[in-house]
């Protein structure tokens, strides 16, 4: 049977595995900037354009700043992607809408259906017909969060711009409460607690062909060029991995185009690897109930390769945590890709053909 406690997580792959509220994080990523002598941090700024050959980045201010090296961590809108892929590269959508929402824990800790959320600190996963939830504890206990994924056409609150993320109010609380009423009691009364709540469309896109300006003094970093849906919780985790391992390559090589080379061997087939498995996930989430969701449920158990849930194999998950971007050396091997349900239970492939008839 599988154990997926992580009790040992520490000791296997030498680090905790936290859950963290995002506020604390950046503040903490501030402070760490702020007291290093060598770092500057503007804001109330933006980049107008860039000198690729130079390098140097000129801001709205009118000042132009110049580097060895220009590092491009402008998210999954970046306006430098398409000019070192030289060709537009725009985020697709891939049929999901998310809704994050921060809670108080102490009324959970006063129902005794919902104590055990707040009181062991566990991801706890919801899945049901298009869409899923999850949840878990933040800031020892004070807050609970709460995502919740659903698809576009089974959303029933109001539709969100192209562009940019919407805040929404508590009027909205009847549509979640009606989109999972036939859910369990805890899903049905986390809906019921939200408040104001950020919901935006989910995106992504395919491998990119390059991460590197064509001169070597200009690279991408982060969801700039590998944006994956949450569903791994591997966001911010491959954006640390990117740092760190262009951090070794700049230490370890003699030049600033071949340390990015090396940067962008490294990164590119990993990042790709986990994008692709969220895509994988987000189809053995949201199947409907039948025989495909059986056996979904029933893989689940077990540690192996035909796991749907990519760290429900032990092989997966240890190539997962245990790799050290640091090492330029590391095994660069890509383990064997979950399987996909059965072509008929496919939730989105549904939707691509309905989509084609429209």
């Amino acid at each position: 049977m599988l154990d997926c406690s992580f009790t040992d997580v520490e000791n296997k792959y030498g680090a905790p595995y936290y859950f963290i509220h995002r506020a604390d994080l950046v503040k903490l990523l501030v402070t760490a900037a702020q007291e290093n002598d060598r770092i500057v941090v503007r804001t109330g700024c933006r980049v107008e354009s860039y000198d690729f050959g130079r390098p140097s980045v000129t801001l709205s201010t009118g000042e132009t700043l110049g580097a060895d090296l220009v590092v491009c961590a402008d998210g999954i809108k970046s306006r430098v992607r398409d000019i070192i892929n030289r060709r537009p590269l725009p985020p697709q959508d891939t049929g999901d809408v998310a809704y994050r929402i921060l809670v108080p824990a102490a009324p959970l800790l006063e129902d005794p259906q919902m104590a055990h959320l707040v009181r062991d600190p566990w991801a706890v996963h919801w899945m049901g017909p298009e869409g899923h939830a999850v949840g878990y504890p933040l800031r020892e206990g004070e807050l609970y969060n709460i995502i919740i994924d659903v698809t576009h056409a089974s959303d029933l609150g109001e539709p969100l711009p192209d562009e940019g993320q919407v805040w929404k109010s508590a009027r909205s609380n009847a549509e979640l409460v009606n989109r999972f009423k036939d859910w369990c009691p805890e899903v049905r009364k986390l809906c019921a607690m939200t408040g104001e709540y950020l919901k935006w469309k989910l995106a992504d896109f395919d491998q990119l062909d390059h991460w590197v300006h064509e001169i070597g003094k200009v690279c991408l970093l982060a969801d700039s060029c590998h944006p994956m849906m949450p569903y791994m919780a591997q966001g911010a985790a491959q954006a640390t991995e990117d740092a760190a391992a262009l951090a070794a390559a700049l230490r370890a090589c003699d030049s600033v185009p071949k340390a990015l080379q090396a940067y962008e061997k490294q990164r590119k087939p990993r990042c790709t690897y986990v994008a692709r498995n969220t895509r994988v996930l987000q189809q053995w989430l949201h199947l409907y109930d039948g025989p495909a969701r059986d056996q979904r449920d029933q893989m689940m158990r077990r540690d192996h390769g035909g796991n749907p849930m990519f760290w429900g194999c032990s092989k997966r998950r240890d190539w997962l945590f245990g790799h050290d971007a640091r090492r330029l050396d590391a095994d660069m091997s890509i383990p064997a890709m979950p399987p996909m349900p059965p072509d008929e239970a496919r939730v989105y492939d549904k939707m691509d053909d309905m989509r084609r008839k429209l």
